[in-house]
């Protein structure tokens, strides 16, 4: 059964968000765990967390998937913020093992303007104590794509090393249709979906892509802008999407949407039948 879900409200408890996945018509989920903009930590009962499971069990929306804090920076030079972010990442993953989480889903974070050499291997050392602080676990530290930005890192090629330098099978990746059409990826035709996933393939590995961010981009490739549309309303379009679900790779992941929705309020049932109608 094809999975497509998104991002929906834990505000309240993570219990919550179970009635809300099932109110946009979504059979998978992610959510946040605390605020994406706060370094405190929101405390979670074994209550709510039993609540949590019972609902994701009883409606079939596995898998669940936690996104880290917009905060969190494993290239950051500043000693002070990459304590705190290897903390924030480490307690997500402890948090996706008591839940029931498939993993967390992460951005690495900006180098500025240091050597990117440098800085990839300044975050495979945050990673390897990301794992340590969160042994013995099962969930996935996955990483996020970057759109290219200016000292984002995350392109194919440092996905790769990250994934690689981390040593764990525990470290997969999150692929953002927004984010690699932005980096210069074509996902509109299906030659080109191909073509993307043999790089992805070559650098990486397919076999550690385990989601995908389902957004449309506001600009065209290659402008390296990260602004999510809603589905078919923007560069990437309904072919686009109905490329990348016909391709058979594509098609057995989980779906996240990240979109703002057809009101603003993030994913909605209009962004998941658009999806479902296109497969």
């Amino acid at each position: 059964m094809l999975k497509i879900g998104g991002h929906v409200s834990a505000a309240g408890g993570i219990d919550l968000a179970v009635q809300r996945t099932l109110d946009i018509g979504a059979n998978c989920l992610q959510i946040f765990i605390t605020s994406p903009r706060q370094w405190r930590k929101t405390n979670i009962t074994d209550e709510q967390v039993e609540r949590f499971r019972i609902g994701i069990k009883e409606h079939k929306l596995d898998p669940v998937f936690i996104h880290g804090m917009y905060l969190a920076n494993l290239a950051s030079e500043d000693a002070e913020l990459l304590e705190k972010s290897i903390d924030a990442v480490a307690h997500a993953l402890q948090v996706a093992d008591r839940i029931g989480a498939q993993g967390v889903i992460y951005h690495t974070g900006s180098r500025k303007d240091r050597d990117p050499d440098e800085a990839v291997a300044q975050v495979i050392k945050s990673m390897k104590e990301v794992l340590k602080r969160a042994a013995g676990g099962k969930s996935q530290l996955i990483i996020e794509g970057s759109a290219g930005q200016k000292g984002a890192i995350g392109s194919f090629k440092e996905l790769g090393q990250m994934r690689k330098g981390a040593g764990s099978d525990r470290v997969k990746i999150c692929l953002d249709t927004c984010h690699g059409f932005a980096a210069g990826h074509d996902l509109v035709t299906p030659a080109g979906v191909k073509t993307t996933l043999a790089e992805f393939d070559d650098l990486i590995g397919l076999e550690h892509l385990v989601v995908l961010h389902a957004n449309d981009s506001k600009f065209e490739m290659g402008q390296a802008k990260d602004r999510h549309e809603n589905i078919g309303h923007g560069k990437i379009g309904n072919a686009g999407f109905k490329s990348m679900l016909q391709n058979p790779v594509l098609r057995k992941l989980p779906w996240l949407l990240e979109v703002p929705g057809d009101t603003g309020e993030g994913p909605d049932a209009t962004n998941i039948k658009r999806l479902q109608e296109l497969a």
